[in-house]
């Protein structure tokens, strides 16, 4: 049971009108989009030294995590699998870009565990 001033305020309104959008601006253009992911790669691969630091593979693995980042799944699902993706993504750039420290390379890790 509604409250009478909830249906006073409720009675003009319809929903949206056939033919119309829910979003009076529109979908982004693929210029605006790719201009966001643009942007958000940037954001990313400040930690790591810039993005004009990294190869072309890695370039296009920060554009991708960029571009998931956009996404908006509806699925909690689909959303961590989406968070988990771009930690992967995220993790294994910064780890190739970090400085050498002791520990880091296979034989120093070996010859640690040996003893």
């Amino acid at each position: 049971m509604q409250l009478p001033e909830q249906q006073a305020s409720r009675s003009g309104h319809k929903g949206f009108l056939p033919g119309r959008s829910g979003n009076p601006r529109g979908r982004l253009s693929a210029a605006q989009r790719h201009a966001l992911v643009l942007a958000k790669a940037h954001e990313l691969a400040q930690p790591i030294g810039g993005f004009g630091k990294l190869n072309s593979i890695e370039q296009e693995l920060l554009m991708r995590a960029a571009d998931l980042l956009q996404l908006k799944p509806r699925v909690y699902e689909q959303r961590v699998r989406r968070d988990n993706l771009v930690s992967r993504i995220l993790r294994d750039a910064l780890r190739r870009h970090q400085s050498n420290q002791k520990g880091s390379d296979l034989g120093s890790l070996l010859g640690a565990a040996r003893g």
